[in-house]
């Protein structure tokens, strides 16, 4: 499905935006989950969007940014995986009626996307610290108008290592992924299809790992018995 420019637009300040709230207001902005959503009903499918979301969001579960540390970017993968992969879903599908195989291959491409977008995040982190720099030659002549405005300009590098990727890729590259899909054999796409649904699983390793689970294993047993229950309404 081919996006128009003002959908493209519209999903890149979405995902400048997101790390933008993520280092200040904490809205939610950058997670995972709602950015798709918001990226499915841009690309007028929602449902779609959700699952994909939710999805790499399991990839991560129990990861952090602690002491500073760059961890995969699934928010903005996630966001070009739906846009990209949207059309390829009947638009107005229920999550149900969304194939695992489409699912899994959108987890796969976006966990390999993420993991590349970790080295946007160490530029942006490198190309900060330009204006922390003068920001503190400010601060040495007294010049506090001048502290306030480069914190402020710290928000481009952040904000650009999101919403460019996204932008550029969601504008040129639709022809660059269909090509990529021709060519490569099917047992490596499968083998994709294979990892992606196996890494949901590793993220709840991780975070059961970090968990207290030993000390309270009664909500462990009621989650899962809820879950059971869920799935078969």
């Amino acid at each position: 499905m081919a996006l128009n420019m003002f959908q493209i637009i519209l999903i890149s300040a979405w995902a400048f935006w997101g790390i933008i709230d993520a280092l200040s207001y904490g809205i939610g902005f950058n997670n995972c989950i709602m950015a798709c959503l918001f990226t499915g009903i841009v690309v007028g499918n929602p449902s779609y969007g959700l699952v994909v979301g939710g999805t790499l969001q399991m990839t991560q579960l129990g990861a952090g940014t602690y002491g500073g540390a760059s961890i995969p970017n699934i928010t903005s993968s996630g966001m070009i995986t739906t846009a990209l992969g949207a059309g390829t879903i009947a638009s107005g599908a229920s999550i149900s009626e969304i194939s695992t195989s489409a699912v899994t291959m959108a987890a796969s491409v976006g966990i390999a996307l993420a993991s590349l977008f970790t080295q946007l995040d160490i530029l942006a982190r490198f190309c900060n610290t330009f204006f922390q720099h003068r920001a503190d030659g400010c601060v040495e002549r007294g010049d506090e108008k001048g502290i306030q405005l480069n914190n402020v300009l710290g928000i481009i590098p952040w904000g650009l290592s999101r919403g460019l990727p996204v932008f550029f890729l969601l504008a040129f590259g639709q022809g660059l992924v269909d090509s990529i899909l021709h060519v490569v054999p099917v047992w490596l796409l499968d083998g994709f299809k294979i990892a992606g649904g196996l890494l949901p699983v590793v993220g709840f390793a991780i975070l059961m790992r970090y968990l207290p689970v030993k000390k309270t294993p009664q909500y462990l047993i009621l989650g899962f018995v809820l879950a059971a229950y869920v799935g078969q309404l």
